[in-house]
């Protein structure tokens, strides 16, 4: 039997989760609840990762940033500096830079190597990076995680960013 998924239930989860219905999530609830709630459950499910919350918003950053999903760098910019990240290695991250955190440089050039494997650029080193920074598979699947569920919410904003600029052309 089907379970039937709706935009209050996916408010009410959000609000029990973040206290809040986040932008990203209203619109997606507006259009798609299924890809609402695979994306709420998702990113609720990912804070259980290993990672901390410092490095999941680093991870998500830097993929926003190759995304170039400003809503969401901005967001994540704000959510680093609150975990105590300094503005500089903020913008570092965004900037696809070294920050001062030798773990948070690993994990983005983790997540840089496995957001671009599928076109073939770093395949040959991909393995090797994980093998010589002793990165435990589960670390691996877990950025894989927060890149698929980063991914939908950067699709969503650029092109409800892409629907706003067509109509104020238009008009």
């Amino acid at each position: 039997m089907k379970t039937t998924i709706n935009k209050d239930h996916i408010y009410t989860l959000s609000q029990e989760s973040y206290g809040i219905v986040p932008g990203v999530i209203k619109e997606m609830a507006e259009r798609s609840a299924p890809l609402a709630y695979t994306y709420l459950v998702g990113t609720q499910t990912m804070e259980l990762s290993s990672l901390t919350q410092l490095e999941i918003n680093a991870i998500e950053l830097r993929i926003s940033a190759l995304n170039k999903c400003e809503s969401c760098m901005k967001g994540h910019t704000f959510l680093v500096k609150q975990a105590g990240l300094s503005d500089a290695d903020a913008q570092a991250i965004a900037k696809n830079e070294e920050t001062s955190i030798d773990r948070i440089n690993t994990l983005l050039k983790a997540a840089e190597y496995i957001y671009y494997s599928g076109s073939g650029l770093y395949a040959d080193m991909v393995l090797d990076f994980f093998e010589d920074e002793d990165l435990p598979e589960q670390v691996v699947f877990e950025i894989i995680g927060l890149i698929s569920l980063k991914t939908i919410s950067n699709y969503v904003n650029n092109y409800l960013a892409s629907v706003k600029i067509k109509k104020r052309t238009v008009v």
